[in-house]
């Protein structure tokens, strides 16, 4: 991965809240084109359905289907976990993102729907809290001298993101509506494996929140936001699938790269 593409994700992070100063944005948006264009084949599949079929075409990507939660479920040590939550520090938290998609909004029922999904995250306290709490109780247990990398596969599946807030709300709408259709699976085989390493109930309650809450929201991205907002707005679409594509596509490939690791480090021991 180049330094560059690292610098560039540093500064989106940084900027979260503000804006990007221009020469930072024109970097952004060339590294979507191409991103993006590596998804083509995904958003014409997308583009050639209905938009209440999206889901399924979700739930059959390989992304949400991946091995490495069963990794995560069924072998991963404490120090896996650790790993694995803290490379991810670059990721953007979640109301900022939702802030921005709330004032992009064009018709009531998204609106409304993203104001549900920001009330939800303050229930019973912020979830930042709740994922912080996890967090930190996972890294204590892990003990020292965790060795975190950065590589081309993060790095790109957490600038789609980025690229969303700043660049392409729709883009982000998609991206965030995958993100929350495929949360369910993450979240429950994360609880399977965090509960079989004997982690406590209250530093898990991130977890118990939000494998009961996941599959609401992903219903009201598409019902509420999505579905709506392409009727009165047709043009949407094609970001919207995009974001989608590039969530699922970015994601896979991080994925193979954090389960090729796993395995590899197994294969040492």
């Amino acid at each position: 991965m180049s330094s560059a593409t690292q610098d560039l994700l540093d500064q989106c992070a940084q900027r979260i809240g503000r804006t990007l100063d221009p020469l930072a944005e024109r970097r952004l948006r060339r590294w979507a084109e191409g991103t993006n264009r590596a998804a083509d084949r995904l958003v014409d599949s997308l583009l050639a359905r209905p938009e209440h079929e999206w889901t399924a075409v979700i739930f059959a990507h390989r992304a949400h289907r991946h091995d490495w939660y069963k990794e995560l479920a069924q072998r991963a040590t404490i120090r896996d976990f650790a790993v694995f939550l803290l490379e991810n520090r670059a990721f953007p938290a979640f109301v900022p993102l939702l802030q921005r998609l709330l004032d992009a909004q064009i018709c009531d029922e998204g609106r409304a729907a993203i104001q549900r999904n920001l009330a939800d995250e303050q229930i019973p306290v912020p979830h930042a809290e709740l994922m912080a709490r996890l967090m930190s109780a996972v890294k204590e247990r892990a003990g020292a001298d965790l060795r975190l990398e950065s590589y081309p596969s993060l790095v790109n599946r957490t600038l789609v993101f980025y690229y969303g807030y700043y660049c392409d709300p729709w883009h982000l709408v998609g991206s965030l509506f995958a993100t929350e259709a495929m949360a369910y699976r993450r979240v429950t085989r994360m609880g399977a494996g965090l509960a079989r390493l004997g982690l406590d109930e209250a530093d898990m309650e991130f977890i118990r929140i939000h494998s009961n809450c996941d599959d609401e929201h992903a219903r009201d991205w598409i019902d509420g936001v999505i579905v709506p907002s392409v009727r009165m707005q047709a043009a949407l679409r094609p970001a919207i699938a995009t974001g989608i594509a590039t969530c699922l596509e970015t994601s896979a490939r991080y994925l193979d790269d954090l389960l090729a690791r796993a395995r590899r480090d197994r294969a040492v021991a």
